[in-house]
């Protein structure tokens, strides 16, 4: 990217959310983005309606996690999580669905017309992707305290690191790269509320999409059979450049 620009960033979920740290850390590297598509955009967490939002709510501290949770790493790919993948979720179509129902409807949200259970082994083989246990107490603060900022190492630590009590803000306004905002009312993961704070604080925002199917959930924007109908289509449009006359107007 030193060399040549980056037509299109499109990223999913915490994909979106590493975009928009780069953008207001390395403003930089984010000038040579000429445009970012955001798949169930997340930054601002505090209305998620997941059962997810207990569970993070219930963690206390990172040394708890770590013991209670593969050390430094979750859900990591050992061979654990292969026998729950192979033995509990690839057998016959009703133990497929019960996993589905459980593993991604529950979390994610209810959509089984879009799922596609032929495909879970395969998604199983990924999902859920391991991350470090101090990205997972990251997002728990966020929800927590309703914003989106850099980690809280604490007030003492705070102030060695930051120079304050608490952790600076990431400070979206400053993203000049236009940004196409793709969410859904069924996602359970990032409400359309805190979608659309987001969206009042980006001062670039080319298109505010909502999926138009109501029970479409987090996890559709990759594998929704309709998928490339209700999403792909408008991400090709916008990629090449055509004016899109329903973009969304928030009051």
């Amino acid at each position: 990217m030193r060399s040549q620009p980056l037509h299109t960033y499109i990223g999913h979920s915490m994909g979106t959310t590493c975009f928009y740290v780069m953008a207001t850390e390395r403003p930089e590297i984010a000038r040579m983005v000429q445009l970012m598509i955001s798949l169930g955009p997340g930054a601002f967490l505090n209305h998620m309606k997941s059962p997810v939002r207990q569970f993070h709510l219930s963690l206390k501290d990172y040394e708890t996690i770590k013991r209670g949770f593969f050390h430094d790493e979750l859900f990591p790919q050992n061979g654990f999580m292969r026998f729950l993948t192979k033995n509990d979720c690839s057998q016959n179509f009703a133990q497929k669905e019960k996993c589905a129902n459980y593993a991604i409807f529950l979390t994610m949200g209810y959509d089984p017309e879009q799922f596609n259970n032929t495909l879970l082994p395969v998604i199983l083989g990924h999902f859920p992707a391991s991350t470090s246990t101090k990205t997972l107490l990251h997002f728990t603060q966020e929800i927590q305290s309703g914003k989106f900022c850099r980690y809280d190492y604490g007030r003492e630590k705070n102030l060695l690191i930051y120079n304050s009590v608490e952790p600076p803000d990431y400070n979206v306004t400053s993203i000049t790269v236009p940004i196409a905002l793709f969410y859904s009312d069924g996602d359970l993961m990032f409400a359309s509320v805190d979608v659309k704070r987001l969206y009042h604080l980006l001062p670039n925002v080319v298109d505010m999409y909502e999926v138009p199917w109501p029970n479409f959930n987090h996890m559709d924007f990759l594998w929704a059979k309709d998928a490339p109908k209700l999403v792909y289509k408008r991400i090709l449009k916008i990629m090449k450049g055509k004016n899109l006359t329903n973009v969304t107007t928030m009051g």
